[in-house]
């Protein structure tokens, strides 16, 4: 069997080939198909990611997601022909993971089905990866961080349909990661981990950067996201900006780094 190179290729696929468990043929036309597809390499690098995310403090929320998005590649797969053939693989995995969350999550988690698909009990949350020679690092919320560090921020969605993220530095400097342009809410993706495409270079500002990660079910404004910032900055008065206030309906989740100074 053959990866077809114009066809959608399943997460539940992409699972196996990092695991090195599809057929040699399928596994030589993925690698083959991944020289040309960008998209497809970031999606098996981003499952490279969230790998790592599992044995974070946040672990739990990621772990719950892979197998949110497992649990959909059963349902539905790539094409009639793929799911026929991985069945027998896929349930059991799917199985033995959620059991394993059965005694391993909070009892306010369980999984729902449907196009408004959430984890109940989890929350949008943010990611965030430092530069570290050819590799990246995972960082913890309050993690230490420089001027000219390169920070790529991701995001996990947990259901919800629309965000913007936005950052206030220690001099009440607020930036937007995204989107970049616009002024309105963007469709997040549903992958357990989405990268932005830009990373961000962090500047000589003191203290501390932190980021805000709003999320909502249906479209909204930036204006208002953006005024709730400055407010944050005005009430703070030179110390770290407090949440912000929101319209109903919006959700947030604040990612901080501590910015230490270079010798």
């Amino acid at each position: 069997m053959v990866v077809d190179n114009d066809g959608p290729v399943a997460e539940i696929t992409l699972e196996r080939y990092r695991l090195k468990e599809l057929p040699a043929d399928m596994m030589a036309s993925l690698e083959r198909r991944m020289q040309t597809d960008d998209q497809l390499r970031r999606r098996v690098d981003a499952l490279g990611l969230s790998d790592e995310q599992i044995r974070t403090n946040d672990g739990l929320q990621r772990m719950a997601a892979r197998v949110r998005h497992r649990l959909e590649a059963e349902r539905t797969g790539a094409t009639r022909r793929e799911w026929a053939s991985m069945t027998r693989w896929a349930l059991p995995a799917a199985v033995t993971i959620a059991a394993a969350l059965i005694f391993l999550l909070p009892r306010t988690m369980f999984l729902s089905s449907g196009d408004d698909e959430r984890i109940k009990g989890l929350d949008a949350s943010l990611a965030l990866f430092r530069q570290v020679g050819a590799g990246s690092e995972t960082l913890a919320d309050g993690a230490i961080a420089h001027q000219g560090d390169v920070v790529r921020v991701g995001y996990h969605a947990a259901g919800r349909a629309y965000g913007a993220i936005l950052s206030i530095d220690g001099r009440g400097h607020v930036t937007m990661h995204l989107p970049t342009k616009g002024d309105r809410a963007v469709a997040l993706g549903r992958e357990s981990t989405v990268l932005l495409d830009q990373a961000y270079e962090l500047d000589d500002a003191p203290r501390w950067e932190r980021f805000y990660f709003i999320t909502g079910d249906t479209p909204f404004a930036i204006a208002p996201i953006v005024d709730s910032a400055q407010r944050a900055i005005a009430k703070a008065g030179g110390g770290a900006a407090p949440p912000l206030s929101l319209a109903a309906g919006l959700q947030q989740s604040v990612f901080s780094l501590q910015k230490e100074s270079t010798p």
